[in-house]
């Protein structure tokens, strides 16, 4: 009797709970005449997938299952086995913390036992699902079409969650029983959400300028999109804040700051023009596509929101008193990474008693494009 052990960290970067449960699987064929040697290798990866994948949505966190071949060889075997039962649901696959096995064979059979840790118990991804039931009730409204469902999804996550600053809690049950959670918690927690509501979704996973990362990409018409609530919510948390500089973007959008390796669908429908398509088409709901390109900034690509200059920058900010304005947004043409001299818009707008700027990033526009906030006085 030979035996094996293996252990792997689940490589959802994005780092886990130890409990025991049990079960034997034995895992087929047991026909003594298969069609075919072909066939009957499909059908035993095929039932193996298909019982790791019952065992990972039920959270087991042990279980025993038989394969054919020596101990090395069929820890190989459920390696591969049980990747491809991880990547059957996003949900599940960011729920594993890590797993390991450990095999014992005859040389012809092996017992392979797989332990499993998790970001979130049984009992906890069950409270998710009745959490969602329940905020699906309280945010879509009947006759809602996808896009309006995604906003609302969207909104309620900011709302509702804050980054975890410790960076100890990883899942969707931490986003909504603790109110806080990583990344990865954000993007658990609007899959579950956004496919409670039927829209189709993915988690992504890759870097960016702090580490792993985790968002989402969502479907819709026939097109998908990005979509990170986490970088929607920047730190510090504030109260009622909705912010849009991640939402929907295209693969082009969002590489400027966000990389990946895994293969996702393409994304490269600009979201910008979907929603001037649909505007212009579905009369009922013109006003939420209107108030849509507002949120989402559209309106600051437009010449009479942007400026490149002091004089320009000037001029944004008078006319905005003109208005009775004390607030004026604008977009910073190639600004990213650059300060705006206060002193010369002083100088340039003599009525002005104070001055002051805040800076976020625009995605849809220019590479280097930025979005800056002046607060004034007069």
């Amino acid at each position: 009797m030979r035996t094996k052990g293996w252990k792997r960290t689940a490589a959802t970067g994005i780092a886990l709970s130890m409990l025991v449960a049990g079960g034997i699987a034995m895992v087929g064929p047991f026909d003594p005449f298969p069609p075919s040697a072909e066939a009957a290798a499909s059908s035993t990866a095929t039932s193996l997938i298909s019982v790791i994948q019952q065992k990972l949505s039920a959270r087991s966190t042990s279980f025993t299952v038989q394969v054919a071949g020596s101990a090395s060889a069929s820890v190989k075997t459920v390696d591969q086995a049980f990747s491809s039962a991880m990547k059957l649901d996003d949900y599940v696959n960011y729920t594993i913390k890590s797993y390991s096995y450990s095999s014992k064979s005859n040389g012809k059979t092996a017992t392979v036992n797989i332990k499993v840790n998790y970001w979130e118990s049984a009992s906890q991804s069950a409270y998710v699902t009745k959490r969602s039931q329940e905020i699906r009730a309280a945010i879509i409204k009947p006759g809602m079409n996808a896009h309006q469902k995604v906003k609302a999804v969207h909104d309620w996550i900011l709302l509702n969650v804050a980054y975890d600053r410790t960076l100890q809690k990883h899942s969707a049950y931490d986003a909504l029983a603790k109110g806080t959670a990583v990344c990865q918690g954000y993007a658990s927690l609007a899959y579950r959400l956004l496919k409670d509501a039927g829209v189709e979704t993915r988690i992504a996973e890759g870097t960016v300028s702090t580490g792993a990362h985790a968002w989402n990409l969502v479907k819709l018409d026939g097109k998908w999109y990005h979509l990170d609530t986490t970088f929607d919510d920047p730190v510090p948390d504030v109260k009622g804040r909705t912010t849009y500089s991640y939402y929907l973007l295209t693969d082009a959008q969002i590489k400027r700051d966000h990389k990946w390796t895994l293969t996702y669908p393409a994304a490269v429908t600009s979201y910008q023009q979907t929603v001037k398509a649909l505007k212009a088409k579905d009369a009922s709901r013109q006003t939420f596509y209107a108030n849509l390109e507002t949120a989402l900034g559209y309106i600051y690509l437009l010449p009479e929101n942007s400026a490149s200059t002091i004089e320009e920058f000037a001029k944004r900010i008078k006319t905005a008193i003109k208005s009775g304005k004390t607030t004026v947004k604008v977009r910073y043409v190639h600004g990213a990474g650059k300060k705006l001299d206060l002193q010369k818009l002083l100088d340039a707008v003599p009525e002005l008693t104070s001055i002051q700027t805040s800076t976020s990033s625009f995605p849809i526009g220019n590479a280097d494009d930025a979005l800056v906030t002046i607060t004034f006085k007069t």
